[in-house]
Formats: C-alpha cells, structure tokens, sequence
C-alpha cells in the first residue's frame, strides 16, 4: 500500500513538472516541434491528420480530445501529452487569430525561421491592437516554424 502510494506521487509529481515546464508560458519552438512530430508519429496510427489538423479547439477541448484518444489506446505519457496540447494550441491560434485577416493559404506556402516568423506576426499583430497577445505571437510564429514544407494544414 505504501509502495503504491510511493510510485503514484512520483508519476503525479513528474506528471506536474513537466506539464508546468511548458504550461509556464515558456513555449519553444522546439518543443512545438516535438509535439508536431508526436501528432505526426502517434495520431497516424488510427487515422489521417485531416481531423486533428482542421479541428480548432481551446486547452479544455485538446484535453478532451485527447482523453477519448487516451480511450482507445493512444495514450501519452504527460510530457508529450502537453507537448501536443501545445502544438495544436499553437494551430488553433494561427486558423482562429489569423484568419480574420487573411487567407490561411499565403502563410502556409512561405518557409521562414523561427525569428522571421515572429517579425511577421508581430508586424501582423500591430495592424489590429490588441488582437493578439505576446503568448499568441510566440505559438503562432513557432506553429509555422514548425510546420515545415507542409502547405496546408493536412
């Protein structure tokens, strides 16, 4: 009973650390690239992309998702599970925030770096005040960082 008790804090305490590492508001370009890249490897495996990549969602609805998922046998340890809740955070925010401007196509056929993308959605942002935060700026320059060559989003 304590040993169960022993083995259930420690999963519960690096569960916690490490979805607070990228919860903290510190969200890489590298770690959208690895949630990419788990989207890519685990969601396959049942089916295409086209779903995922077209549903926008907020936090409680990735959640969600990803318990029906976690359901059926797709299940993540916490780390990638965040790591994927914030990639498609960051892609939800480029369809809801950037279409209200602009076609998504343009921004998905252009391939720029990390710091290029931040000029252009920071030059983007100021056309509409307040329209996106500094948060939203960072995921969604990091979410087309990340796409790579992809043109559309499935």
């Amino acid at each position: 009973m304590k040993r169960t008790a022993i083995v259930v804090s420690v999963v519960l305490a690096v569960g916690f650390l490490a979805a607070n590492v990228v919860k903290s508001g510190t969200v890489t370009f590298e770690q959208l690239k690895q949630g990419k890249a788990i989207v890519e490897d685990t969601c396959i495996e049942c089916h295409d992309l086209e779903w995922p990549m077209t549903k926008v969602a907020d936090r409680a609805g990735w959640e969600e998702t990803l318990t029906k998922m976690a359901n059926t046998g797709a299940v993540l340890d916490p780390a990638d599970r965040e790591l994927v809740i914030e990639y498609m955070l960051a892609k939800s925010a480029f369809q809801t925030k950037c279409v209200l401007c602009h076609s998504l196509e343009r921004p998905l056929e252009k391939n720029k770096q990390f710091q290029e993308w931040m000029v252009t959605v920071q030059r983007m942002s100021s056309k509409k005040a307040r329209h996106l935060t500094d948060d939203d700026i960072k995921a969604i320059a990091g979410f087309l960082t990340a796409k790579g060559a992809w043109t559309r989003l499935y």
